[in-house]
């Protein structure tokens, strides 16, 4: 796969929680959530967990000079990687960061102040020398980061706030629809329409059904629920995203192949994996 496709998807981490580094993790990879997309000659990045280490080595050797971040929201292993982000650290690169998440008065740069502060990290937004925006929304706003790019908001459920994207682009769409936790037996209207006829939804698959019921209101979602709303909303593929901490190779092969036998769309997001809507 080659970066000439229009519309371009690459995933650079696909843990929830923290990062798993083991000998059973190789094949998807151990870091947590990173996704770019390439939209033409625009650079989206969908959270900065650590999996943004080798995304930035990346936008470093390709000289990229401006890209946009948008968070779902900043727990930690969702925004860990921003100091990490090394273009930021170069004065000739612009980068907007968008953040809608919030459920209180909360800025973008307020929470990017905090997190990269003493005691909890040394190095301070201070040290970036980049031209950064920070862009602050509510779902579900819409946002045109660029000509013929157009991001739908969606307000997700998760504790203190999370948000779901969907970019539409050169007549394609993929949906960042992680940390979310659905109510079983109900359906969900708001996040039906916001993923209907997509391309490809990335989706929160951190559990199974048979492991939800005593992680409930922890905010995350099953791989059975994911397969349920692509089929409902007509979704062609299914990423299952956002692997529990645990979860070794072997065990994400079973689910994938458990999740394909009811939705042939369905895969496993590892670090790596490319994709063409």
């Amino acid at each position: 796969m080659t970066d000439d496709a229009p519309f371009l998807v690459r995933i650079w981490g696909a843990r929830g929680s923290l990062p798993a580094p083991a000998v059973g993790n190789c094949q998807f990879g151990s870091d947590t959530c990173c996704v770019e997309m390439r939209c033409g000659p625009h650079v989206l990045i969908f959270d900065v967990g650590s999996g943004t280490e080798g995304l930035a080595q990346r936008l470093i050797g390709e000289n990229v000079k401006r890209f946009d971040v948008f968070f779902s929201h900043c727990h930690f292993d969702h925004i860990m990687g921003l100091p990490f982000l090394k273009p930021l650290y170069h004065a000739d690169v612009e980068a907007r960061l968008y953040a809608g998440h919030f459920e209180d008065a909360t800025t973008c740069r307020e929470m990017v102040e905090r997190f990269m502060a003493p005691p909890f990290f040394p190095v301070t937004p201070r040290l970036f020398r980049a031209n950064i925006e920070f862009a602050d929304f509510r779902p579900p706003d819409v946002l045109s980061p660029h000509p013929g790019i157009t991001i739908s908001t969606t307000r997700l459920n998760h504790p203190n706030g999370s948000v779901g994207y969907r970019v539409d682009y050169a007549g394609r769409s993929v949906c960042y629809m992680t940390d979310h936790e659905h109510i079983p037996g109900r359906s969900n209207e708001a996040l039906l329409a916001a993923v209907r006829n997509a391309d490809i939804l990335i989706y929160d698959c951190m559990y199974t059904e048979a492991e939800f019921e005593p992680c409930r209101g922890y905010g995350h979602s099953t791989w059975e629920e994911g397969v349920r709303l692509c089929e409902a909303a007509g979704v062609k593929r299914l990423v299952l995203f956002h692997h529990r901490p645990g979860r070794d190779d072997e065990g994400l092969r079973q689910i994938e192949s458990a999740a394909r036998s009811r939705f042939p769309g369905a895969v496993v997001g590892g670090t790596g994996l490319e994709l063409v809507p």
